[in-house]
């Protein structure tokens, strides 16, 4: 999986997961607004269905994801981010995905052996298929949803939070008055989140 890596001095990494059509680049921006003394892992996600880059594949345009592919997914990218938490001594690491990259998380957290410390969902959907339904033992955890969403509509948002919650994570809910997009003003609140933790 390619990817970039920058070392700030840090014991603590947040690894980047891009939204669809993104790539390792798309959040480094908003990585250098939010936790610029962190370290930071971009990665890319291997899949490309219909000319746009995700974490999973999809069968028809329509589709937002083929749950059981991003399963299967997730699993070969847990292989890969132990093999980078040694490659680079990654200390703590915190996982920060939009869209696409919040439910590659979400895979992570409910169908993996845990491997974040903390986990920020920027736009995430439930994952409506069985998984291992792993215990998060308290895992802290920030979920933003746009109230204007039309892309992953709140209400995915919501369901998301629910099964977090029943798993046994700390779950923070910030719904915004904002669509699929991010703005600034919801980077300046995620920033002081990060401030308040680092």
């Amino acid at each position: 999986m390619l990817h970039t890596y920058k070392y700030n001095g840090s014991n603590k990494t947040l690894i980047m997961f891009h939204g669809t059509g993104g790539d390792e680049n798309s959040l480094v921006h908003l990585a250098n607004q939010v936790a610029p003394n962190m370290n930071h892992l971009a990665l890319r996600g291997d899949v490309v269905s219909f000319g746009q880059r995700r974490f999973a594949k999809i069968s028809s345009e329509d589709q937002l994801l083929d749950l059981e592919d991003m399963l299967l997914q997730a699993s070969k990218i847990r292989k890969i981010l132990e093999m980078l938490k040694v490659r680079y001594n990654l200390g703590e690491v915190w996982a920060l995905g939009f869209s696409n990259g919040a439910n590659a998380i979400i895979s992570l957290l409910l169908n993996e052996a845990p491997i974040f410390d903390k986990a920020i969902l920027m736009r995430p959907m439930d994952l409506d298929i069985q998984t291992k339904e792993l215990p998060l033992n308290n895992m802290e955890i920030l979920i933003h949803s746009g109230k204007k969403d039309t892309v992953i509509v709140p209400e995915l948002a919501y369901k998301a939070e629910e099964r977090l919650r029943k798993n046994g994570a700390n779950v923070e809910h910030v719904s915004v008055d904002l669509d699929h997009r991010m703005r600034q003003s919801e980077i300046d609140t995620l920033a002081q989140w990060f401030k308040a933790r680092l």
